[in-house]
């Protein structure tokens, strides 16, 4: 699949304040990338970050709930109905991500974020926080949508009230080793999911590491996002079985890129079959390129390339998903900020 990936570069220096040749100031990194949506199956990945809604430090954790520094409700910055989640910055938990509750966090009203215990997305156990984010820096910020991903597009997208009909995201459940699938409605707002009946899903998230398929139908159409850089380490936990993950930055990745070695949890064996994979789609053929650890435990080969090495290749494009099959969990997985 053709990307163009441009990346619009706003600030890697300081720049002189106005009045104050003393003062410097920084502002983010932002940029955006288009990708074409070919008919059939695309995967694609959400590196570039919403706006955060505050940077702050952690004072203390009472169960669930973060006090933030300066904040006297945390509550008003959130709009109901919508996903959020929490970034740490800094301290032992640097790279890890809490969805936030929402409705708790509204109704508690004060200077505290209250952590979604259960949530699937969360990289760490929220139970195992106690002092850790105390004094550490966080962010905290929207989850990108099913509703935000079709604004993405530059064009329509089709809708039908039959889901074989309309056009479709397809998020990987790993829990089941399942897909599930959202498709659009025929008045081209409304999503659903094949299995959730006539609720809404327009606010499904699709958490930072994840990928997800977009079956088009009809004709291209180009997908772009803008959005923040992120510079910051990134939790990537690996769970034993297929996991559909996209970048957490705007970059591409070869296997050596992303730690992927039996000294980082990786299993190698000789035969692909036995061996931890990445497997990337190609749109164009409608097929999967395997890329297998060797028994060595560091080189990589593609099924299809022979004995040439593919370690340093950058199989794994800058805003496509691809998936990995692991055979042992890896909570610990980080990548590591290359935004330096």
């Amino acid at each position: 699949m053709k990307k163009i990936n441009l990346f619009a570069v706003l600030a890697l220096a300081a720049t002189p304040a106005f009045l104050n040749a003393q003062t410097t100031s920084y502002s983010d990194i932002v940029g955006y990338q288009s990708t074409p949506l070919a008919v059939g199956l695309n995967p694609v990945g959400f590196p570039l970050l919403n706006s955060d809604l505050l940077k702050t430090t952690a004072s203390s954790t009472t169960s669930n709930a973060v006090s933030l520094t300066g904040q006297t409700d945390v509550g008003s910055l959130l709009t109901t109905g919508e996903p959020y989640y929490v970034e740490i910055y800094s301290g032992s938990l640097k790279g890890d991500r809490f969805d936030v509750d929402t409705v708790a966090t509204k109704t508690a009203a004060n200077g505290s974020v209250v952590l979604s215990s259960s949530s699937s997305n969360n990289t760490y156990p929220v139970g195992s926080i106690a002092s850790q984010l105390n004094g550490q820096t966080v962010a905290l910020r929207k989850h990108v949508t099913l509703e935000q991903v079709q604004s993405f597009v530059q064009g329509s997208l089709v809708g039908n009230n039959t889901a074989g009909n309309a056009d479709q995201i397809l998020l990987f459940n790993t829990a089941t080793q399942q897909f599930l699938t959202y498709f659009l409605r025929a008045d081209g707002v409304t999503w659903r999911g094949s299995t959730t009946g006539t609720v809404s899903q327009n606010k499904v998230p699709v958490p930072p590491g994840t990928g997800v398929f977009i079956k088009k139908n009809g004709s291209t159409v180009n997908i772009v996002t803008a959005g923040t850089v992120r510079q910051n380490d990134f939790a990537l936990p690996y769970v034993s079985g297929l996991q559909l993950q996209a970048p957490g930055f705007p970059l591409s990745y070869s296997p050596g890129a992303l730690g992927a070695t039996s000294a980082n949890g990786w299993s190698g064996n000789n035969t692909a079959a036995s061996a931890d994979q990445i497997q990337i789609f190609n749109p164009g053929t409608a097929s999967f390129a395997t890329y297998f650890l060797r028994a060595d435990g560091s080189t990589w080969r593609g099924t299809t390339t022979g004995t040439t090495p593919q370690t340093s290749n950058n199989i794994v494009g800058d805003s496509v998903a691809y998936f990995v099959k692991k055979a042992s969990a890896n909570a610990d997985n980080v990548l590591v900020n290359p935004v330096q």
